[in-house]
């Protein structure tokens, strides 16, 4: 965890893990590749050169090879000439989306791995990338404090693919204790598990409802004991005829009704009302069902209400409805907000105490998920608010923003996006499991990919058991893995990294907070736990929530590229708050634009919400061009064209 040894100026380091705006360690960069490239030659040439060149010097003067090589090269230059209508999220222009450029060794590390193409499913296929893939594994899980030993994790394609397996087992383990009731009956053997509100009990004895609400350490202890006490071929024999994993909704639901005699409301999914669209998606693939998607409503600062959170548990409770899941937010897509997962955990820890309700706790942390790092110091030990308000030189982090991430160590499981705050190419997204024995929940067997007898931790090198991908680069893995390397995930590191992006937010939402763009003028949404900065435009001129909106979806229009031919100064995204999904935290804003609580709710299109992400660390150490003032002055040129074309001037 604590990284290579490295001298106390990650700021100056800081120069030296980017390409740079304007490519200024381009000559670096260029000798880092060469290097790799002339690696893997090397190795090539040197592997049974008794074998012999294939391709011979002949072959490249004959007519089909020079034929091949100039449509090569002229497809190629078609290719980079249209790569520059791209996006340029190097720039400290581009404030749109979670984007922005990698660091140089993620981007040697994929490049020096990709040419050996391994796919991660499993090791026989990437001998090297798949250790690499669980030793990244386990230093995020050292960083967001998991027990390394015990925890379990490895990349997936993206935040949506990891998200989805937490479900997956999040489902498979509510529904583990009603398997093992059944099989403890089929084998005729004796098991007692522990209920969340205190005390043991025969499995055999308890109702569905008492069932469907074991915690996931007790379910996981039951797993255990069930199989210790049968032979392991008729212990598998018997779940595969009462869990849901292998009969489906359809055979497993006809069966729970037949054997009791009280049937309950299907199960859902809690989730803040700023959650992802992906767990719609995932519910839905899943066959949950998205009725079956419960929102909890947010504060005023975007994050999930406990109070709310617990009236929401009580209610499903009166109905007897279970619960497989709750989603906090460790970032937010749209405003950073980082859900106080410590409240959450209080919440779910009075459920089990007065309501003898259990449930799988996840953070989808895609977003924020590095920002644990500022929290560690170089010897892996934890940074007080204090100490980190010392170094950012900012009234950031407070208390309460410290224990949401000391927290995570506390979740079931967390999903974290290398390929956004870790700045490392696409695709890179990361699961992380607190209880390693809850990846046996969903693991599968296929013959061929079976590891040899007595090699080293069989189980972990082979992936495909336990992951729903089938195939995915090992290039991913060696990306990550480099760049932790060149960054450590403590102060020195990203840490430092993701600080001076909170810095350089910070000083573009006080630029927005004193900006004299009259007869504009900017309602800010509150300041960003990390370095989304989110805002709205009104004139006096616009006197209700229609015109607001037009003004802004103008603005946006002229501040983005999805209009064709577009050159903007300066790139940003929008986003919408609707009703219900953000009421109540949207009643300042409503109030600061003159807008009425009925005509927000009356309008299904909601509130247009103009938005910055800062992810360029050079904007917070005063590095470069001034982009906070100049993006406030192209943001009121912005507001005068958007407005003359609304006004049809």
């Amino acid at each position: 965890m604590a990284g290579p040894s490295l001298p106390h100026d990650p700021d100056g380091a800081m120069r030296a893990w980017l390409l740079g705006p304007r490519a200024e360690n381009a000559d670096l960069f260029e000798r880092l590749v060469t290097e790799a490239l002339r690696d893997h030659v090397f190795w090539r040439r040197n592997h049974h050169p008794e074998d012999g060149f294939t391709i011979t010097e002949a072959d490249k003067r004959r007519p089909g090879y020079d034929a091949a090589v100039a449509t090569m090269k002229q497809e190629l230059l078609g290719l980079l000439a249209e790569l520059k209508q791209g996006v340029p999220f190097f720039s400290g222009r581009y404030k749109g989306h979670m984007n922005y450029e990698q660091t140089m060794a993620s981007q040697i590390g994929y490049f020096a791995a990709m040419l050996f193409n391994p796919n991660n499913v499993a090791v026989e296929g990437s001998p090297v990338t798949t250790r690499l893939e669980l030793k990244v594994a386990r230093q995020l899980a050292e960083m967001v404090g998991y027990d390394p030993a015990a925890s379990w994790g490895h990349l997936t394609g993206g935040g949506t693919v990891a998200n989805l397996q937490s479900i997956w087992v999040a489902r498979n383990l509510l529904y583990f204790p009603l398997a093992a009731y059944g099989t403890a009956a089929a084998l005729g053997v004796d098991l007692d598990v522990a209920l969340p509100e205190g005390g043991r009990a025969p499995i055999t004895s308890l109702d569905l409802w008492r069932l469907l609400n074991i915690s996931n350490d007790a379910a996981l202890d039951l797993w255990e004991r069930l199989w210790a006490a049968a032979p392991a071929a008729d212990v598998r024999a018997a779940l595969d005829e009462h869990s849901l994993q292998a009969q489906g909704y359809q055979e497993y639901g006809r069966r729970i009704a037949h054997a009791f005699p009280d049937p309950l409301p299907p199960g859902v999914v809690i989730v803040s009302a700023t959650a992802h669209y992906s767990w719609e998606k995932i519910v839905r693939a899943l066959g949950i069902g998205s009725n079956q998607l419960v929102y909890v409503p947010v504060d005023h600062r975007y994050r999930i209400d406990p109070d709310a959170l617990w009236e929401t548990i009580g209610r499903l409770t009166e109905r007897r409805q279970p619960i497989l899941a709750c989603v906090t937010v460790n970032g937010t897509t749209e405003e950073s907000a980082v859900d106080r997962l410590d409240r959450v955990l209080e919440v779910r820890e009075r459920a089990e105490r007065e309501l003898g309700v259990a449930f799988h706790l996840h953070s989808d942390s895609a977003y924020g998920g590095y920002a644990a790092a500022v929290t560690r110091a170089a010897d892996g030990s934890r940074r007080t608010a204090e100490q980190i308000r010392a170094s950012t030189g900012i009234d950031w982090p407070d208390e309460g923003w410290v224990r949401s991430m000391e927290a995570l160590a506390q979740a079931d499981s967390i999903t974290i996006d290398p390929h956004k705050l870790g700045y490392v190419p696409y695709p890179a997204g990361a699961f992380l499991l607190r209880d390693r024995r809850a990846r046996a929940l969903v693991s599968i067997d296929p013959p061929y990919l079976q590891p040899a007898e007595g090699v080293e931790e069989g189980d972990d090198l082979f992936l495909g058991k336990y992951i729903f991908e089938g195939s995915k680069p090992g290039a991913a893995a060696a990306a990550v893995w480099l760049s932790h390397q060149v960054l450590p995930l403590d102060e020195r590191g990203y840490g430092h990294l993701v600080e001076r992006t909170v810095v350089g937010a910070r000083r573009l939402y006080g630029a927005l907070r004193e900006a004299d763009l009259d007869p504009f003028r900017l309602v800010l949404l509150p300041e960003p736990d990390i370095n989304i900065v989110c805002y709205i435009a009104t004139h006096p001129a616009c006197a209700d929530l229609q015109r607001v909106n037009a003004l802004n979806e103008g603005i946006y229009a002229r501040m983005s590229l999805n209009t064709p031919g577009a050159q903007p100064e300066y790139i940003i995204t929008r986003t919408r708050f609707t009703s219900p999904m953000y009421d109540g935290a949207v009643v300042p804003l409503l109030d600061a634009l003159g807008v009425s609580e009925d005509a927000w709710r009356e309008r299904a299109d909601g509130l247009v919400v103009l938005r910055s992400t800062v992810m360029d660390p050079f904007l917070g150490s005063g590095a470069g061009p001034d982009h906070a003032r100049g993006f406030v002055e192209a943001l009121g040129r912005a507001c005068e064209a958007a407005y003359a074309a609304l006004e049809g001037v």
